[in-house]
């Protein structure tokens, strides 16, 4: 072999966390031959169809990850739970190996393919290297075969972290067919933006649904008081006390005029003597035992005299 065609090979292997595919090798300077003797003597590890591993390279997730996506070779993206892990989504660490494919294909385990329709530019990124879904296409994805609680925590820390906006969301679930997943998606992608109205969304069930099991008094829902010559509805009023719980979808901080706006509400209501509280839909599923902790000291707090 060629010392050249070798060096060749084996940057483009590095590039690609130790793995090169055939066509690759051949067209840097390897024949079939050549690549066949150093099989052979270990030099290089087939690991897929027409995939090899360097001897000597690291053995790692990202490693097999790039070995599917090279005998993958064209009309794929990582998707599913290696798409999560690859944007970073804390529920979803490194491990799963999945594919979406625009035609059929099989492959042996661990690696699991998924047939889709063909994937449009916005559905597709790119990410270290690997072509990979959207923020919005995961959650789809996620939505069709995780628990929804997973999906839950995922649709809130890609907007947290800005990876999607409500209005993307909207937009990709509008383009998506209906299948195992859209439906909690689109309800709360509805939620967040307000759509049920605050007497009937899902955010304020759960609100109340807490106190309940905490036996607390229920509390006064849509409650409307006179502050600073203004009418305010208060989300919730704990019974003979002036603690008012606000629950807090996404898109009340979704604007700059929003976030003021809440600002001024919450100063008047405490200016007239009112303790606010903020249930967020993240913290009422991730800690509520702290809302509530936050709640009996507060509650305490207003018993002692003076």
């Amino acid at each position: 072999m060629v010392d050249g065609a070798e060096t060749a090979t084996l940057r483009v292997a590095a590039r690609q966390y130790g793995v090169i595919r055939r066509d690759q090798a051949e067209a840097h300077g390897l024949s079939g031959r050549q690549i066949e003797r150093r099989v052979e003597s270990g030099q290089l590890v087939r690991v897929l169809p027409r995939v090899y591993r360097v001897e000597g390279a690291p053995q790692t997730w990202r490693q097999q990850l790039k070995a599917a996506s090279l005998w993958a070779e064209r009309d794929f993206a990582v998707s599913h739970r290696s798409a999560a892990a690859l944007w970073g989504f804390a529920r979803f660490p490194e491990g799963a190996l999945e594919l979406s494919l625009v035609r059929s294909a099989r492959l042996h385990a661990p690696v699991i393919l998924h047939r889709v329709d063909p994937l449009s530019h916005r559905e597709l990124v790119s990410i270290d290297g690997f072509r990979v879904t959207s923020a919005a296409r995961t959650l789809l994805d996620l939505g069709a075969s995780e628990p929804e609680p997973d999906v839950q925590a995922c649709f809130d820390e890609a907007l947290r972290r800005r990876w999607v906006t409500l209005e993307r969301m909207e937009a990709a679930l509008g383009g998506a067919p209906r299948r195992h997943g859209t439906a909690f998606l689109r309800r709360l992608v509805h939620e967040y933006l307000g759509g049920d109205g605050p007497t009937e969304s899902e955010l304020e069930a759960r609100v109340m649904e807490l106190l309940d099991t905490a036996g607390l008094p229920r509390a006064e829902r849509q409650r409307v008081v006179r502050v600073g010559g203004r009418l305010r509805r208060l989300d919730f009023l704990v019974p003979g006390t002036p603690i008012v719980i606000e629950a807090d979808g996404y898109a009340v901080h979704a604007s700059l005029g929003s976030f003021e706006k809440d600002r001024a509400r919450n100063n008047a209501l405490t200016a007239h003597g009112f303790r606010v509280l903020h249930w967020t839909w993240s913290a009422l599923h991730e800690r509520p035992d702290e809302l509530l902790q936050e709640l009996l000291l507060t509650l305490r707090a207003l018993a002692q005299p003076g």
